[in-house]
């Protein structure tokens, strides 16, 4: 390999991550336009024979000469390299002599853009659990006070997208007969048809929203420790682009 300790430098990683990312994906879209196949069932296969590809692909690029002077840092980073050694000097003369370091109008712009991108992350994670719990007591309240009327289902209409055969209701609206989406429709067991008439709850605060009846609105238990884990790990990021 290109060092004994078989480590990767930066553009080096960057293109073996462009390598497998390039060879998984293209498993995967040739699987999805020959579909059902065996790499649209098993998009981990795809990943797998990418990964196992990288080991020759590598081998292979050491072979000439461009690859290793990858390992070299560009005149950027050395640059950069440079400003930051001469900014950390600078900062401990400075609290050497007792004085307070100057900040340079780039810092005090990228310490803005963190704060800017880091905190709308963090404060976003907060609202993750209130608005999910939120919406399915909005929909068990409406269900509750009613009125439950039939709509006429007058569509249904599968995802193609989605691995799960996730479907679109339409039904015609009790009031109007306007064709509009169920909240829910995907998760009415047994699925319905064109035709048939399901329980529908139409808010009258929004016309457009129609709730499926039938469906169960209240939260499962999952879904609270994968709320807060989702909440803790985006919460994470924001302070560490913010504050880090």
């Amino acid at each position: 390999m290109s060092d004994p300790d078989d480590d990767l430098h930066g553009r080096q990683l960057a293109l073996l991550l462009l390598f497998f990312c390039t060879v998984g994906g293209g498993l995967y879209f040739v699987g999805w336009l020959t579909r059902p196949s065996f790499f649209y069932d098993n998009p981990i296969a795809c990943a797998a024979i990418a990964g196992g590809a990288c080991y020759p692909a590598r081998w292979l690029a050491e072979r000439f000469d461009w690859w290793k002077r990858l390992e070299a840092p560009t005149r950027r980073t050395r640059e950069a390299r440079d400003r930051a050694m001469s900014r950390a000097l600078a900062t401990a003369r400075a609290a050497h002599a007792g004085r307070p370091r100057r900040i340079g109008w780039r810092e005090v712009l990228i310490r803005a853009v963190r704060l800017l991108v880091g905190v709308p992350i963090a404060l976003g994670s907060l609202a993750i659990l209130p608005l999910g719990i939120s919406g399915g007591r909005d929909n068990q309240h409406l269900i509750a006070n009613g009125p439950v009327q039939q709509a006429v289902v007058v569509s249904v209409s599968e995802d193609k997208w989605s691995r799960s055969r996730e479907v679109t209701v339409k039904v015609a609206r009790p009031a109007d007969g306007v064709a509009v989406e169920v909240d829910g429709g995907d998760q009415l067991d047994p699925e319905p048809i064109e035709g048939d008439l399901i329980d529908v709850v139409v808010d009258p605060d929004d016309p457009s929203n129609v709730v499926a009846a039938a469906v169960d609105w209240s939260m499962p238990w999952w879904a609270w420790p994968f709320g807060i884990v989702i909440t803790l790990i985006l919460l994470g990021i924001g302070l560490a682009i913010a504050f880090g």
